[in-house]
């Protein structure tokens, strides 16, 4: 597990950007809207910190009785699947035992809204970066005979995000840059690249790629998204230029800001080349050089006709005149 960790903790952030979860009830639709989705904190060791989350039953006539429950989670693939893990498990960014909730029970009634306090201790020897845990609410069937619906267990919550000051290490790689073709005959041209993050914490890039042409100059900056990508994990991030019309190479760099103003870049080189255009141009080219040539030996060849229809008109002159002496 010690292996895994480092290469899968992350936490899936938009996972809980969606603020509404359905839950299927027997008899109605049940959706519980929890805010904010997420929260980022920042404290140093020692400090304590108080922060509150907001439930809300947007059902019409269901009263929900929900469990809290503070979970930490690492992340297994590329696209932010995540997955609950225990404390010993979740390592160095761990975080759910940093947790009090002043209570791990609430019922909420239909159109209400309430809410639950969490405290979170921040650790005197917390390691410096990224610590990870959500608050999580539960379904449960409601107590006594007030209501006998058995809900499904699908789980809502909000996601924390605790950097503890110190001495946190930032690093990243881009692990590929790509284009959808580096021989294009026409734009435009789509760009993809995975960032990796190997920080202790997490961070949110500013991204940008920079692309010239063949004379070194620049033609276009592109933006791209700015994604929040957890400690070890990486997240795929694209963009497109909309070029459609070129010629030639063309040098495209991305360059990638995080952390401290730390800077990552790397180059790729692609070509568009309208090469059925070309040929078609090169044909028309060669057929007006073909008709000029032609043309010009037919303007020669009647010259040269002349030429002899005058010489021989200049000859009978002569003859005439030698006749009349």
């Amino acid at each position: 597990m010690k292996k895994l960790l480092p290469t899968t903790l992350a936490i899936l952030t938009f996972f809980f950007v969606s603020l509404c979860h359905c839950v299927t009830a027997s008899a109605a639709d049940i959706s519980l809207v929890v805010s904010p989705p997420r929260l980022d904190i920042s404290g140093k060791p020692g400090e304590v910190v108080q922060k509150t989350v907001k439930v809300t039953n947007n059902s019409t006539d269901k009263e929900l009785i929900l469990d809290a429950m503070v979970i930490d989670f690492i992340v297994n693939d590329d696209v932010g699947t995540p997955v609950k893990v225990t404390e010993s498990a979740s390592g160095r960014f761990l975080a759910s035992p940093w947790f009090t909730l002043d209570s791990n029970e609430i019922t909420i009634k239909p159109r209400e809204t309430a809410q639950i306090v969490a405290i979170i201790t921040i650790p005197r020897d917390a390691l410096p970066g990224g610590h990870y845990a959500g608050i999580f609410f539960e379904p449960k069937t409601e107590k006594g005979a007030r209501n006998t619906v058995s809900y499904t267990t699908t789980q809502v919550g909000s996601l924390f995000g605790i950097t503890v000051a110190g001495d946190i290490k930032y690093d990243a790689i881009i692990k590929d840059f790509l284009a959808n073709s580096y021989i294009s005959e026409f734009g435009p041209i789509d760009f993809s690249a995975v960032i990796e993050n190997q920080s202790d914490t997490h961070i949110s890039p500013e991204s940008s790629i920079i692309i010239k042409d063949m004379f070194g100059r620049t033609l276009d900056t592109l933006k791209l998204d700015t994604l929040n990508i957890f400690p070890f994990a990486s997240r795929t991030i694209s963009t497109k230029w909309n070029q459609i019309w070129g010629l030639g190479r063309y040098h495209a760099t991305l360059n990638v800001v995080y952390g401290d103003s730390a800077v990552v870049s790397r180059n790729l080189y692609f070509w568009i080349l309208p090469y059925r255009l070309i040929i078609a141009t090169l044909v028309i080219f060669l057929v007006l050089v073909a008709s000029i040539i032609s043309i010009r030996r037919h303007l020669l060849h009647r010259s040269d006709t002349r030429d002899v229809e005058i010489d021989e008109l200049k000859r009978k002159i002569a003859e005439m005149e030698n006749e009349h002496r």
